[in-house]
C-alpha cells in the first residue's frame, strides 16, 4: 500500500485530484484531459508523470485511426482516506479496498439507478454511525485526559485512550519512557480517577 505522506501529498493538488477524478470514469489520454479539464496540456502531462512515478497511474500505448498511436492512462491504485481531527483527537490513515470486484448483470438502467440509490442511503447511515461513534469515543477521551494532572499525566492517558490495544512495551517505546515508570503512571492515573469518582460521590 502507499505511504499516507505521498498519497497526501499526490491529492493535496487540486489538479491532480480532477485529473483522477476524470480517469476513474475511464482511460484518457492527455489531450482529452486538458481539454475536458480545461487545462494546459502541459500541465497535464506534468501531474500525470507525478501521478505514474508514485505508483497512481500507469500508462500503455494504443494505436488511434485518425493518427498516430498515443499514450493513455488509467487509474493503478484503490483506497479510501478517513481524515479525523476533534477535540482532543487527530487521525489519519488509509484503508486498503477488501474483496474482490463482481460482475453485475446490467440489463436494466432503472433497476441499476435504484439499487446505487440503496447502497448510497446504507452508505449515509454507516456514516452517521461512524460519526456519533467517534464523537463518544471523543468524549470519554476529553472526559478522562481532563482529570489528569500535568503534560505527562495527559499525554499518556490519551496514548493509553487513542490506541487502546498497544501493550505497556509500545507505549513506553512511543513515549520514549521506561516501562516500570509508564506503569507507574498508569497506576497513578486509575488511582485519580477511582478518587475523583469516590469525590463526586460524596458530594452527592
Amino acid at each position: 500500500m502507499m505511504d499516507l505522506d505521498v498519497l497526501l501529498s499526490m491529492i493535496e493538488n487540486p489538479t491532480r485530484r480532477k485529473i483522477l477524478e476524470s480517469l476513474v470514469k475511464m482511460p484518457r489520454y492527455p489531450l482529452q484531459l486538458s481539454k475536458e479539464l480545461g487545462i494546459s496540456q502541459q500541465a497535464v502531462m506534468k501531474n500525470l508523470s507525478v501521478l505514474e512515478k508514485n505508483g497512481m497511474v500507469v500508462s500503455y500505448r494504443e494505436s488511434s485511426s485518425i493518427g498516430p498511436e498515443r499514450t493513455v492512462y488509467e487509474p493503478n491504485s484503490e483506497f479510501t482516506l478517513i481524515v479525523d481531527m476533534r477535540n482532543g483527537m487527530f487521525s489519519a490513515r488509509m484503508v486498503e479496498p477488501k474483496g474482490e470486484r463482481k460482475d453485475v448483470d446490467v440489463d436494466n438502467l432503472k433497476e441499476m439507478r435504484s439499487k446505487v440509490i440503496d447502497i448510497d442511503n446504507e452508505l449515509e447511515q454507516l456514516e452517521k454511525r461512524y460519526s456519533e461513534l467517534m464523537r463518544e469515543k471523543e468524549s470519554i477521551i476529553a472526559s478522562v485526559i481532563s482529570k489528569q494532572d500535568g503534560y505527562a499525566q495527559k499525554s499518556l492517558a490519551y496514548e493509553i485512550l487513542d490506541a487502546p490495544k498497544k501493550t505497556v512495551e509500545e507505549l513506553s517505546k512511543d513515549l520514549n519512557a521506561r516501562t516500570d515508570v509508564v506503569k507507574e503512571m498508569i497506576d497513578d492515573i486509575e488511582r485519580r480517577m477511582k478518587d475523583n469518582k469516590e469525590g463526586e460521590k460524596d458530594e452527592q
